[in-house]
């Protein structure tokens, strides 16, 4: 079980979303390319929790989970290094990283850039992969702001039209 937390909570970290039915009712327009001003608020200490769809048991699991963000190698980048109190052979880096057109967000599409009501920041990307050995879309959204950082990663297998909240970090400060 370790092994396989370790690697996925690499994976959730590099490529993880969010998007919920209550922000759904965005008032701005979509922008169309992310810049770096956009992600200055998440670097500094981050509490809160991973939680993640046991595809064994078909069960929500959740545990504590820290984050630390710092600046990476350049303004376009941010290097996460995540931390489980209760699984510390988890602990793992990973990296967000925006394209020089600001179209890309860890070499996914940018679907859309919304400002929400309560001021945050909503960042989507979608592509075709493989989850859980199937082909499946995979939606990625950010939510960003100054107080709250969340990561949900959703996953539409191919042939079905529901979307499954396959994992999501949730951090304050």
């Amino acid at each position: 079980m370790k092994i396989n937390l370790s690697a996925m909570v690499f994976l959730l970290t590099v490529l993880c979303a969010l998007e919920s039915p209550a922000q759904e009712a965005i008032t701005t327009s979509p922008e169309k390319s992310i810049t770096p001003e956009d992600l200055k608020n998440l670097i500094g200490e981050w509490t809160g929790t991973l939680t993640y769809m046991d595809y064994t048991s078909n069960k929500p699991y959740t545990m504590p989970a820290n984050l630390m963000v710092k600046q990476g190698k350049n303004e376009k980048q941010l290097v996460l290094f995540n931390t489980y109190p209760n699984e510390p052979k988890a602990n793992s880096k990973g990296k967000i990283t925006v394209s020089r057109d600001g179209k890309l967000l860890n070499k996914k599409e940018l679907r859309s850039k919304k400002r929400l009501p309560n001021g945050q920041l909503q960042i989507t990307t979608e592509y075709e992969g493989k989850d859980n050995k199937k082909k499946a879309s995979i939606r990625n959204v950010y939510i960003l702001g100054e107080r709250q950082f969340v990561i949900r990663k959703e996953v539409r297998f191919d042939h079905t039209s529901e979307w499954i909240k396959r994992s999501e970090f949730s951090y304050t400060r």
